[in-house]
């Protein structure tokens, strides 16, 4: 039983990198990084910060970016990312659940 744990536990770390590496893909591909830099404030603020303001609420990251909550992080900047969140919010939902990953990846 303890092999079977452990042996899950070690695919869910796996499937867990592979989400964040896809959303690695999706990030570069909507455009994401023109304003988002991991560790330094931009346009936007960092991965890093999202990260930090985001963790553990994986389901209000996505909420965001299907454009349905407020964001957690620099709410004065929030309207120049409506453009984008039209763009982000008419993905498919493994597609948010990644690039959510690939945000929260940036602890």
């Amino acid at each position: 039983m303890r092999k079977l744990v452990a042996v899950l536990a070690g695919a869910a770390v796996i499937a867990g990198s592979a989400l964040a590496e896809n959303g690695q893909a999706v990030f570069q591909q909507n455009g994401c990084a023109g304003c988002h830099q991991p560790t330094v404030d931009t346009v936007g603020p960092s991965l890093k910060k999202i990260a930090q303001a985001y963790a553990g609420k994986k389901d209000e990251l996505v909420a965001f970016l299907k454009g349905a909550t407020k964001p957690m992080v620099d709410p004065a900047k929030a309207p120049m990312m409506m453009p984008q969140l039209n763009r982000t919010k008419s993905l498919p939902k493994e597609k948010l659940e990644a690039l959510a990953d690939y945000i929260l990846s940036h602890k």
